[in-house]
């Protein structure tokens, strides 16, 4: 993992922080990596400045605490490196703040996941993940949405994109009447009656 990676204004990509150890915490279980093997799996995927923190730390703890280490204590000691508490805090911000403008279902629904991994304070269970989903939809999808008759996240999702559908339906038949009818008024003003 090269988290080095910086964004244009200098900070680290934090979700691609969370997005990784997520990962790797999928590949461990389904690997059955047991418990003691964890860290050192790990320890060799890092790479660039990721593998010389590593180093660092390995130098610092000395080779028995490193052999004890947990993967909980592993995934501390790297977000407090990587994704430092200010970042995070920024983020859940960031989260609590979202809104969708211009972004489709599709797009709102990817940031929300993605930020989620971070800020998942704010997303324990499914009514919470629900009714932030719900908070941050446009007005126009969201009066449509009923919260209740949807049982699941995902059950109003599909639901957001049908809606998110039927207004660019609607928004195209608009458009096509309103060409009708000033194609019917052209031809129109040329007649004198």
């Amino acid at each position: 993992m090269d988290v080095g990676r910086q964004n244009s204004l200098g900070v680290k990509d934090r979700i691609a922080i969370g997005r990784w150890i997520a990962d790797i915490e999928c590949a461990e279980m389904t690997s059955f990596c047991p418990e003691g093997s964890k860290v050192r799996f790990i320890a060799g995927s890092l790479r660039e400045r990721a593998s010389d923190w590593w180093e660092e730390v390995g130098y610092a703890l000395g080779s028995p605490s490193i052999e004890a280490m947990t993967w909980l204590d592993f995934v501390t000691r790297f977000q407090e490196e990587f994704a430092q508490a200010v970042e995070v805090q920024q983020l859940a911000r960031d989260f609590l703040d979202m809104r969708q403008t211009n972004e489709t279902v599709v797009e709102i629904i990817t940031k929300f996941r993605e930020i989620a991994l971070l800020a998942s304070q704010y997303v324990v269970v499914e009514e919470m993940r629900k009714t932030r989903y719900h908070e941050m939809l446009r007005s126009k999808i969201r009066e449509f949405v009923r919260f209740y008759a949807c049982p699941t996240l995902n059950d109003m999702i599909s639901t957001t994109r049908e809606r998110e559908m039927d207004l660019e339906h609607i928004g195209k038949r608009k458009a096509e009447h309103e060409k009708t009818k000033l194609g019917f008024s052209e031809q129109t003003q040329g007649f004198q009656f």
